[in-house]
């Protein structure tokens, strides 16, 4: 923790604390974003480069206690199929973010979030029927923006529910594709020396911090209506990624 200190110093640790307090019951309430919201904020305190290694490491917690809770509804054939096509690619991308400059990263992580806001509005308005192929295209093009960004899996959601997946088996079967595609990233980004020691405790406290912010987040949901929650997804999904677009321009 001294460590911690030295590097950060108590105010931005403070910062970082409430945040994710605040995100991971944005997050709890809407059911996405919260993620992004805490990458965005973290780029913003401490850099860009940091914010993912240490998100991958935040979220891995989150998503084990999810993938745990429902495993009995998990979608074994869906989660192969994911797991199968997307991890060369996770670790491909996970290479290229350590070396890529910082505000070429920050344009990359705002364009795959606004790219994935009129995706998710598309699939709505359609039936996509996924088949093994399918899902299995989905999963590469899934990883591809997994390796280098938090909130990848609004590119693969569509075809898990047109692959019959619904309700818990969806929700188990997401939680642990999340759980395994960030445990590889983070296996990524050490093997590419971007994990240090502080990022990983830093990492695990956000992710202890994030658990209560849920079950707060669940009273709030029920509260909003259909319509309310998809404009929170997206406004809460723009607004991290105008953070990173800002981030961009400023390097």
């Amino acid at each position: 923790m001294a460590s911690l200190v030295a590097e950060f110093g108590w105010p931005t640790l403070l910062a970082i604390a409430v945040a994710a307090l605040v995100t991971s019951s944005i997050h709890g309430a809407i059911g996405v974003a919260g993620g992004l919201l805490m990458t965005a904020i973290l780029a913003l305190l401490i850099g860009v480069r940091p914010s993912v290694p240490i998100m991958s490491v935040a979220l891995t917690i989150s998503h084990a206690s999810r993938s745990l809770m429902h495993l009995q509804a998990l979608d074994r054939k869906a989660y192969v199929i994911v797991i199968i096509t997307s991890f060369p690619f996770i670790i491909l991308t996970g290479f290229i973010y350590a070396m890529l400059p910082v505000d070429v990263l920050a344009f990359i992580l705002a364009l795959i979030i606004f790219t994935a806001i009129p995706m998710r509005h598309w699939a709505r308005t359609r039936e996509i029927n996924s088949g093994p192929r399918v899902l299995g295209s989905a999963g590469a093009v899934y990883g591809f923006f997994a390796g280098a960004s938090i909130g990848a899996g609004a590119v693969l959601s569509p075809f898990l529910l047109g692959f019959g997946l619904a309700k818990e088996a969806f929700v188990a079967t997401m939680a642990a594709i999340a759980f395994s595609t960030n445990v590889v990233r983070i296996g990524a980004f050490t093997g590419a020396d971007l994990m240090t020691s502080q990022y990983l405790l830093l990492g695990l406290i956000v992710g202890i911090i994030m658990i209560p912010g849920n079950y707060i987040g669940r009273s709030m949901l029920r509260r909003l209506s259909v319509v309310r929650h998809g404009q929170l997804v997206d406004a809460m999904a723009a607004l991290g990624a105008l953070n990173f677009l800002y981030l961009a321009l400023r390097s």
